[in-house]
């Protein structure tokens, strides 16, 4: 099953340089981009005025889900992080590019579009490089998958962060997995924003309800309009569209970064045009509420939409058109579900560990953790405030537990986690060891990393890592997602 790049069916010059395919290396546009220009107004005519406002995006991260990014790019440079990699080596110019490679361009288009510091909406941004795609633009659903996962992983749970994908699953082919991994994106705090696509074979646009991802709800699908505000003839469209955003067309292109060299820029058109507009547009109003849930903000980008102005729309799309408004959002709703619940055992106790959820504006006041047996809740601990661990004790040694963690604000109770099955109630002793499977479980699967605080009393060995006990005492120890950015420190007695 294939994923493409979004592009405009037809190459055509747009002031000497070709949208689609190859172009030459042109300056760093001298004039006020009109997209930025655009989203900053509510109505036409374009005022010359392409100001972002105080807000820079500083502080968050936009996952840029496409070709690559060049991270040396002098729209980018010194914010670009090498994320996960799902396309093998490939040759370039007899060279292999370095892990955040971009032989296509596209990705690097999206970045700057997004995020760069004169053609771009969060000039502070950090942008995170996940490449899927080739130098053809082309990729497979599993590695798009695989790097959703990733992004899940390696993000900060309960801090909002952007992922954009100017891209889609070929018409007919079965997207249900990314789908399913943009909803748990959504869970874990990243707002997902995804390009709707460009047309059918012959260019014109369709229902974007057909395309994965775009036809997910909770995902932010963005349609592409026009220097004069009517929907591109190319771009999707739909109930599935839930906002639009200059993508430009062949009178004018957007101007953004391209991969070639530092200074390389391109004119480009499409829908893959237009979502990094919304992305950029979500960090700035991430960057002063970082804590809220993905609906709060998405509902908030909506809502403050220019309404009613794009032409050329049918009766089934919605008229908003992105507009930069980044007033703090007042609405405050109860906590999401916290994430990534780690469990790790003692001789008759369990440490439970969480990722705060999204506050939803109103500070976490308490957290309850529930321990299950036998289908009855046999113990229950509520910590306050911050507080994202707490130690069940009184536990039957040897047994396994379900747990269950939910999160109260001002507002009242977030939902609930699932149960999450606990290891086996266990101690260490002196030379006996513990795998690391047992010793650390999450709730999201994947491997932990582990390393000893405390190599006198407890030591790491071998290639699957267990933990062994050295002499009688306190043994501290990591526990980190192999994705993650951040371990975390766990507690574990050594007996005789």
């Amino acid at each position: 099953m294939a994923v493409r790049r979004f592009l405009v069916v037809g190459a055509f010059a747009v002031s000497g340089l070709l949208t689609i395919g190859t172009a030459p290396v042109v300056s760093a546009p001298l004039e006020i981009s009109w997209n930025l220009d655009r989203i900053n107004q509510a109505a036409l005519p374009l005022d010359g005025n392409a100001s972002m406002g105080a807000l820079t995006g500083e502080g968050i991260d936009i996952y840029v889900v496409d070709t690559g990014v060049r991270p040396t790019h002098e729209q980018v440079n010194g914010r670009v992080v090498a994320g996960i990699d799902m396309i093998p080596e490939e040759e370039v110019d007899g060279a292999f590019p370095p892990p955040t490679r971009d032989c296509d361009g596209h990705g690097t288009h999206v970045a700057t579009t997004a995020a760069g510091t004169t053609v771009g909406v969060a000039v502070r941004a950090r942008v995170i490089a996940v490449r899927v795609l080739d130098c053809l633009g082309d990729g497979e659903v599993d590695g798009v998958v695989t790097a959703l996962e990733w992004i899940r992983d390696h993000h900060h749970s309960g801090r909002l962060a952007i992922a954009n994908l100017s891209l889609g699953v070929d018409q007919g082919d079965n997207g249900q997995a990314i789908i399913d991994m943009v909803q748990e994106l959504a869970d874990d705090g990243v707002i997902t924003v995804v390009a709707a696509g460009n047309g059918d074979g012959a260019g014109l646009g369709m229902d974007a309800c057909k395309i994965a991802p775009g036809s997910e709800p909770i995902a932010v699908t963005v349609g592409a309009t026009t220097r004069s505000d009517t929907a591109a003839s190319y771009s999707n469209h739909g109930t599935c569209v839930d906002i639009w955003a200059p993508g430009g067309d062949r009178v004018s292109g957007v101007v953004a970064g391209w991969y070639r060299t530092d200074t390389d820029y391109e004119s480009d058109i499409g829908t893959s045009m237009a979502a990094p507009l919304v992305s950029g547009v979500l960090a700035l109003m991430a960057e002063q509420q970082p804590t809220l849930c993905v609906a709060q903000m998405t509902d908030a980008l909506l809502e403050r939409s220019t309404k009613n102005v794009i032409t050329g729309l049918g009766p089934t799309s919605f008229n908003r058109l992105l507009r930069v408004d980044t007033t703090p959002v007042g609405t405050l709703v109860a906590p999401g579900t916290p994430s990534n619940i780690a469990i790790t055992p003692d001789s008759s106790s369990l440490l439970v560990g969480w990722d705060a959820p999204c506050d939803g504006g109103s500070p976490i006041i308490s957290t309850k953790v529930s321990v299950i047996f036998g289908g009855r809740t046999v113990k229950s601990v509520t910590v306050t405030g911050a507080k994202r661990a707490v130690r069940v004790r009184g536990l039957v040694p040897g047994r396994v537990y379900s747990v269950v963690v939910k999160s109260t604000n001002a507002v009242g109770q977030g939902e609930a986690t699932s149960r999450v099955r606990s290891p086996r109630v266990v101690g260490l002793r002196v030379g006996r060891a513990i795998d690391r499977d047992s010793l650390a479980f999450l709730d999201t699967g994947g491997r932990v990393v582990l390393r000893s605080l405390t190599p006198s009393v407890c030591a790491v060995k071998g290639t699957n890592q267990r933990l062994v006990g050295v002499r009688p005492g306190r043994c501290r120890y990591t526990v980190r997602p192999e994705n993650a950015q951040a371990a975390v420190t766990r507690t574990i007695a050594v007996t005789k």
